[in-house]
């Protein structure tokens, strides 16, 4: 006699569907094992007391049916990139092409979802999303304001609200956290985790105040507003690190380079005897780690030593510099390096850590 498939089995075979959702000879057996179903029907007006316990009873086969269109509704839910509903819904009202060219960014690349929720008189209407392997970005207006025009401009005006206190989750519970730069209206986030950076991500954004921007963050308003989203990562990939750079005054080792279509972020480490040098000005400069205490201006000295060899720079192959994201130094020992930049797309692209480095000393990668 065949066994019936226990629920941890189900909930397995349920798991472990491809995208596409291909039934093969394993998944006929799981739900082959289901004996029958049972549904019970609400009785007619007329029918007879006895009549009440009556219940539909379905074979295997119509157990089958009943658990791949089960399937398909999960899989919607879950992988959204088994019905992709991201059409191109129109841009009427997204965010506009100076906002979107901040973070690297063309209409094309953007997801429409126009989602909006209404509470403590505001309305606040998610426009647009990005995701790929290294960020997720997000972009809200709140009561029709934030996304047009000229993104400096937002802020200054009597009625320009920004996100206070909000969180960012997806389908399967994961929290994810602002990072990067970017504005209360425009949040770019931590990628997409597994599994949705795999199946794609139903994210849900709730707000619970909104910021008075033009009063300086002095006032808010509290409110209750979830916003959602369908998005779908574009891939990231993790590149070959080249050569270490060795200097008289500073060697440089590459540690991390991760790129997507629009994203470049290269992690480094220096040392040698310029490191030393900056630590010995910063030390003569007095505290510079207290936020109680305003830090000293750097010297000349300084300030041409880390232009030298501390500043650095991403080219693509016609030597057109690479639009910037973030860059930061640490200096520790040895001094830790990280910079962001938005490129175009695959292509050759040279990274110089130091305005002091020549040529020879100017590394290409390669992004695929």
């Amino acid at each position: 006699m065949t066994q019936p498939a226990t629920l941890e089995e189900i909930d397995e075979r349920l798991r472990s569907l491809p995208e596409t959702l291909v039934v093969d000879p394993e998944d006929v057996r799981a739900m082959a094992g289901i004996v029958e179903l049972r549904f019970a029907t609400k009785p007619a007006a007329n029918t007879k007391a006895a009549s009440r316990g009556r219940q539909i009873r379905l074979g295997a086969v119509g157990a089958a049916i009943a658990v791949v269109v089960l399937v398909n509704l999960l899989a919607a839910y879950y992988a959204p990139t088994y019905s992709r509903a991201v059409a191109d819904a129109p841009g009427i009202g997204g965010p506009s092409s100076k906002i979107l060219a901040a973070f690297g960014l063309n209409a094309d690349q953007v997801t429409a979802i126009n989602d909006s929720a209404t509470s403590s008189g505001h309305t606040l209407r998610l426009a647009a999303g990005y995701a790929d392997g290294l960020r997720t970005v997000l972009f809200i207006s709140v009561d029709g304001r934030g996304l047009d025009g000229n993104p400096k401009g937002h802020g200054m005006n009597p009625g320009d609200y920004g996100l206070g206190n909000f969180t960012l989750t997806d389908q399967f519970g994961h929290t994810y956290v602002p990072s990067g730069v970017g504005s209360p209206n425009w949040i770019p986030f931590t990628p997409l985790t597994w599994p949705a950076s795999k199946v794609g991500a139903r994210l849900t954004l709730h707000v619970t105040s909104i910021d008075a921007l033009w009063l300086r963050d002095s006032a808010e308003a509290n409110g209750d507003w979830s916003l959602h989203a369908t998005l779908v990562a574009e891939p990231a990939h993790t590149l070959a690190l080249p050569a270490p750079v060795r200097t008289p005054q500073a060697n440089y080792t590459f540690t991390s380079i991760r790129s997507s279509a629009t994203t470049l972020n290269i992690q480094w480490t220096v040392e040698g005897p310029v490191l030393d040098r900056v630590n010995d000005l910063w030390a003569a400069g007095g505290s510079r780690t207290n936020p109680q205490v305003p830090p000293a201006s750097p010297t000349p000295e300084e300030q041409q030593l880390e232009r030298d060899y501390f500043w650095p720079q991403v080219f693509d192959a016609s030597g057109r510099q690479a639009q910037l994201s973030e860059w930061g130094i640490t200096y520790t020992k040895p001094a830790t390096g990280e910079i962001t930049v938005f490129i175009h797309g695959p292509g050759r692209y040279r990274i110089q850590l130091g305005g002091a480095l020549t040529a020879d000393q100017h590394r290409w990668i390669v992004v695929p």
